[in-house]
């Protein structure tokens, strides 16, 4: 690695990585209380081929599993019908890196936003976000939005959506990224390949490139990595809207999320067993690096153009002996 890879546990004591890993999975207890056995929708699941975000969505039905937590109903955005809600229901959206305006175009933001405004009387919960606003009036008006809401619970994945998120609600935790409730992910094979590097193609990718002093064995991305299964993808992604359209939902979307949940559980395997030939990881994809955490490996991780990755590290993995942060 070059000098300029700074392990940010240089300036404090390090931790065993299955010790932190294991800690970290441990901290979504808070959400489980939150629930708090009531009838609950998960809401927003991915579909389609960011292996990050499945890695977000099987790590969220991993916590279900673990406290015993059965949705009513799981659905996607675009066949999602907040006309479902009854009374009572607590309102579960997925995690990710979308609460702002960065993806505004597919509308999760707008959803959050609709039921946060139009729901009051639900206990809504947002799973580990990172917060990121490219328009201080557009969070100026989310915030608004949100700070109408009672009881509406912000869960930010690192130090500075924390400090974005207490202009939303008096409602702030603090808590890793859901995937880490896949820990441990058991490697394929033995590791017989130099680095691997996963290099971001999208708008996250930081305009002045860092990784041009890498070494690496091989190069990808996740959506090379899926390559033509995004036709399969679009087909899941046609059955919800077709049969949200024709008014069946309801039962489909408990039907197909089973479906989805089995194929996209495929396309993280083939991640795994691609990082399973590589002795170390190294990306500016925060789930590179969080996969690669849970597979016990090493990783260099560079950031993406807002900052995204650098904070997650410092907020939760800076202190394992396995994790570097390139900086700048």
């Amino acid at each position: 690695m070059s000098s300029d890879a700074v392990r940010e546990s240089d300036s404090s004591p390090e931790f065993n990585h299955t010790v932190m890993m294991t800690a970290l999975s441990d901290k979504h207890q808070v959400i489980a209380d939150l629930v708090g056995g009531k009838p609950f929708h998960y809401i927003d699941y991915p579909v389609h081929g960011n292996i990050g975000d499945l890695l977000i969505m099987h790590g969220t039905l991993a916590f279900f599993e673990r406290y015993h937590l059965k949705p009513r109903i799981s659905a996607p955005a675009f066949s999602y019908n907040p006309g479902w809600i009854e009374k009572g229901d607590v309102i579960l959206f997925h995690g990710g890196g979308n609460f702002g305006d960065l993806y505004s175009e597919f509308g999760m933001q707008a959803l959050r936003e609709m039921v946060v405004s139009t729901r009051t009387d639900n206990r809504i919960v947002v799973l580990p976000q990172t917060i990121h606003f490219a328009s201080m009036e557009a969070r100026r008006r989310s915030a608004r939005l949100f700070r109408q809401h009672p009881d509406v619970h912000l869960c930010v994945r690192d130090y500075a959506s924390y400090e974005i998120a207490q202009e939303f609600t008096d409602h702030v935790h603090l808590l890793p990224d859901m995937a880490h409730q896949l820990y441990p992910i058991v490697p394929k094979h033995t590791a017989t390949t130099g680095a691997l590097l996963i290099s971001r193609m999208d708008d996250e990718k930081r305009a002045s490139d860092s990784r041009d002093d890498i070494e690496y064995a091989a190069m990808t991305d996740w959506p090379v990595v899926v390559g033509e299964r995004e036709r399969n993808i679009d087909f899941f992604r046609r059955a919800m809207r077709s049969t949200y359209r024709l008014g069946i939902g309801w039962n489909s979307n408990k039907f197909l999320s089973r479906r989805w949940a089995k194929y996209s559980g495929r396309l993280i395997d083939d991640a795994v067993k691609l990082f399973s030939l590589h002795n170390h990881i190294a990306t500016d994809r925060l789930h590179g690096h969080i996969l690669a955490c849970l597979m016990n490996k090493s990783s260099t991780v560079l950031d993406n153009s807002y900052g995204k990755n650098s904070s997650y590290v410092s907020a939760w993995t800076a202190n394992s002996e396995l994790v570097a942060l390139r900086k700048g």
